[in-house]
């Protein structure tokens, strides 16, 4: 299983080439990984409200490109699980045929500190595999 998002594309995201910029592609997956969050019931709206397996770091990221995109639209994002250690946890995405990779996050608590996941996050992240 895995969960799909489009995600809105603004002319304003185009390089001089009109093509998404590279840096632009994280930032759609960034977009995606949130509604899934929402999808899942938790959203917020300050951080405050956050649940505390939303507090996390980003450890690694990875991108590999393989054509452009070459207009404002929408660009479709599928995000998978790969795996979950205690504190971190491995997703895959694909950005339609255009770029695909993986992020690593990390789970801190309030002093930045590696934290374990919870339940919930644990049964939603095998639910994505």
């Amino acid at each position: 299983m895995s969960f799909h998002w489009e995600s809105p594309v603004f002319f304003d995201e185009l390089d001089l080439n009109g093509t998404l910029h590279n840096s632009r592609f994280p930032v759609h997956v960034e977009r995606a990984q949130s509604a899934l969050f929402e999808d899942l019931g938790f959203g917020w709206s300050s951080y405050a409200d956050r649940d505390p397996d939303l507090n996390y770091v980003v450890k690694e990221l990875h991108v590999e490109f393989h054509c452009a995109f070459t207009s404002p639209g929408s660009l479709p994002v599928e995000i998978t699980a790969d795996r979950i250690g205690t504190t971190s946890a491995r997703y895959g995405f694909r950005c339609g045929h255009y770029a695909s990779g993986y992020r690593v996050i990390v789970k801190i608590d309030s002093d930045g500190r590696p934290t374990p996941w919870s339940d919930w996050y644990r049964v939603a992240f095998e639910g994505l595999q």
